[in-house]
């Protein structure tokens, strides 16, 4: 029992530090990409760590199969290489026992990262597309100016302007917008609307509902370019309202069905391989546990990481399959029933060929 505490605990420690760096270094990665949308304009500032945040879960699901996999061969490969498991095995804990308690703790992240897959990253995928989508962030015009920089709004209706932009990112100075307006009696040469402002931001009327961009201490040019019968008009403020484009249902896509719906059109190709997709990267945590018991047998005098690159090189080469065999299964160049499901089989079968290996080398 303490021996099992011993073990579980070192590979466990192991897994949380491999996993976590990872994570820290993947999730630094989104923050830069979601941080360079947010500059362009993409998306809203006030919606980047919860955008951010929605990441880890999925990330986490990814990751803990290779931090469990790197984390079994430090924890053991160190024990092989202070003599530690050689005292083990003496001492009545050999390798079957191990085997066997590597799997246990294979399983149980396994579990975990199936309840990730089948339940908790489809919600969130949904909670992604609805705050992407939603009008919340695509109204929040002044969120998305960027200062020095022409923007188009969401609508296509106008173009804008900002000199500089406030702190927090709700006032913005020295602000300039041309619209567009259609001319009922010359429909060929429109008519233009240019406003030119001190300052803008903008506000919600609860009680009519709608938002408005206000537009305070300026001037508002309208007429035919070309045409000197324009107008000229001083104001303290001028209110534009955002118009609201109708509610569009959001785009389905795989990942935001639940585990059911893909189980019930599992006829269709590309939700068969979304749903293979879930399965598989639970089951590679449990492939990959016990192919790291393998790999993390190494001599004395040939060092913990002896076997870590030939580890990390089949890893490759077992991911890119399974990323291989999902878009086969999506263009329909494998059948459903054979799937995803080829490339573990190939894993099962050159485990189980290093171990005969590694056998008739230990009765020799």
């Amino acid at each position: 029992m303490i021996i099992t505490r011993y073990l579980t605990r070192e590979v466990v420690n192991a897994t949380l530090a491999v996993t976590g760096i990872l994570l820290l270094t993947f999730l630094c990665q989104q923050t830069v990409r979601y941080l360079n949308y947010a500059a362009t304009g993409k998306v809203a500032t006030d919606v980047l760590f919860q955008l951010i945040s929605y990441e880890i879960p999925y990330l986490l699901a990814l990751l803990l199969p290779l931090g469990l996999y790197v984390g079994i061969i430090l924890a053991y490969g160190r024990l092989y290489t202070d003599n530690e498991m050689a005292i083990l095995h003496m001492s009545g804990f050999g390798p079957k026992r191990v085997m066997r308690l590597s799997l246990l703790i294979a399983c149980a992240v396994a579990s975990f990262v199936l309840i990730l897959m089948l339940w908790v990253n489809p919600w969130i995928s949904v909670k992604q597309q609805q705050l992407r989508e939603s009008d919340e962030v695509t109204l929040h015009l002044i969120q998305t100016l960027v200062p020095g920089r022409f923007e188009v709004s969401k609508d296509g209706s106008r173009v804008m302007y900002a000199e500089t932009m406030s702190r927090d990112h709700e006032r913005a100075g020295s602000l300039f917008t041309a619209q567009e307006k259609y001319n009922a009696e010359n429909p060929s040469q429109p008519s233009w609307n240019l406003v030119l402002g001190e300052e803008g931001y903008q506000v919600s009327d609860k009680e009519n509902g709608g938002d408005f961009f206000v537009i305070s201490n300026g001037h508002r040019y309208e007429g035919i370019p070309g045409q000197s019968d324009y107008k000229v008009v001083q104001f303290k403020k001028y209110a534009i309202r955002i118009l609201q484009g109708a509610s569009n249902p959001l785009h389905v896509q795989a990942e935001t069905l639940s585990t059911w719906q893909l189980w019930q059109t599992y006829d269709d190709p590309k939700r068969a391989a979304e749903l293979q997709w879930r399965f598989s990267i639970s089951l590679s945590v449990v492939l990959l546990g016990l192919l790291g018991v393998y790999f993390s047998v190494v001599q004395p005098r040939k060092g913990r990481y002896a076997m870590l690159l030939p580890a990390i090189l089949v890893y490759v080469v077992y991911v890119n399959l399974l990323f291989v065999a999902r878009h086969w299964v999506e263009q329909k160049i494998v059948p459903v029933s054979i799937g995803m499901w080829w490339v573990h089989v190939l894993l099962i079968v050159f485990l189980l060929t290093l171990w005969m290996i590694r056998r008739r080398k230990t009765l020799t």
